[in-house]
């Protein structure tokens, strides 16, 4: 995994994001840490194998992200992201889990997540993601968000009435990737744009759809008809 030169630009220009990863499984860790320690600007400062030991680990370290499974033992991935979101709120958390699941999706963004990728996406979109949710953004797997747009759109009626706000062409075309899953810097390639522009447009169509983060914002689109 090449490091870019934009890459290597932010590395010079910003602190270490210190990480915690938590699996139950030690093959996943050792993948995920190597993944990691090749991109400069990531630090691995813990792993753990349970939710109790994410809850510990999150107030040893008090890490910038913590990446999390979902089904472990002695406490959940769930109720290990509920309990670390009410006590230290500023800790990211990235879950990165075997389900491709709309349903955990759901219930890990409710519980506080700020990210979902699936373990065997490639490293660098893992790694990608990481540094995303460390910057407040939503990343969340393309195969996770296809199976939530289907269950979204079946519940829909054949015809609905499409609200009255006003999109630019640009905002369109990044609503609609938006809806099919990519990633800021996959709808940037695809639209020539910067991803610092594409920030911007997905901070203009938060607030005309008033969705606070990027899956709310994919379900308003859908259900109000402004993406078919």
């Amino acid at each position: 995994m090449s490091v870019s030169a934009e890459e290597t630009e932010l590395i010079a220009t910003s602190d270490p994001i210190d990480v915690i990863i938590v699996d139950d499984e030690k093959f996943v860790r050792g993948a995920l840490r190597t993944y990691l320690s090749q991109a400069a600007d990531l630090v691995v400062v813990g792993e753990g194998e349970n939710g109790a030991d994410a809850v510990r680990l999150a107030h040893e370290y008090h890490p910038d992200v913590m990446l999390i499974d979902i089904q472990m033992p002695v406490m959940d991935g769930i109720a290990a992201i509920r309990k670390i979101v009410a006590q230290i709120p500023e800790i990211r958390i990235l879950v990165v889990t075997g389900h491709i699941s709309d349903t955990y999706l759901k219930a890990a963004l409710i519980a506080g997540a700020s990210g979902y990728v699936v373990k065997d996406a490639e490293p660098g979109r893992i790694v990608a993601a990481v540094r995303e949710v460390h910057a407040g953004d939503c990343p969340i797997d393309p195969a996770v968000t296809h199976l939530l747009v289907a269950d979204v759109r079946k519940s829909l009626p054949a015809r609905r009435p499409r609200p009255d706000i006003d999109l630019s062409d640009r905002e369109t075309d990044v609503l609609r990737l938006l809806c099919e899953g990519r990633s800021n810097s996959e709808i940037a390639a695809a639209l020539f744009l910067s991803e610092s522009t594409v920030k911007y447009h997905l901070v203009r169509l938060g607030r005309k759809f008033d969705a606070r983060d990027r899956l709310q914002l994919v379900i308003t689109a859908l259900r109000t008809g402004v993406v078919a």
